[in-house]
């Protein structure tokens, strides 16, 4: 049961993630659109960084999504969620190493 349960939830999110981008690409002029290798490709880095960010502790996520999506500085973070600025900037290298790391990877993986 438990099993099935990650499925699930691993299902909406790819297709969180998925309808997301879509209506990112959706938006953008035709001569810029990307073509199916490289949408499949994106979609495939956004699913792993994602990914890498589930797997932080829920408050490193949380500044990093104000930082990244809400646009919020660092003190601003840091005044909404209670915390220092020193803890915010050491939330968001967290946060980006995570990232930095996935993108290494699939550099890795891509090599012949």
């Amino acid at each position: 049961m438990q099993i099935a349960k990650g499925l699930v939830i691993d299902r909406y999110r790819r297709q969180q993630v998925e309808q997301a981008y879509l209506d990112a690409l959706a938006h953008m002029p035709e001569p810029t659109a990307i073509s199916p290798e490289e949408r499949a490709l994106t979609l495939e880095v956004l699913l792993r960084i994602c990914a890498a960010l589930d797997g932080l502790p829920g408050r490193v996520q949380q500044v990093f999504l104000l930082s990244r999506y809400e646009g919020l500085t660092y003190s601003a973070i840091a005044q909404r969620q209670g915390i220092a600025v020193a803890t915010v900037r050491k939330y968001m290298l967290q946060a980006t190493q995570a990232c930095f790391a996935v993108m290494a990877d699939l550099d890795a993986s891509a090599l012949p």
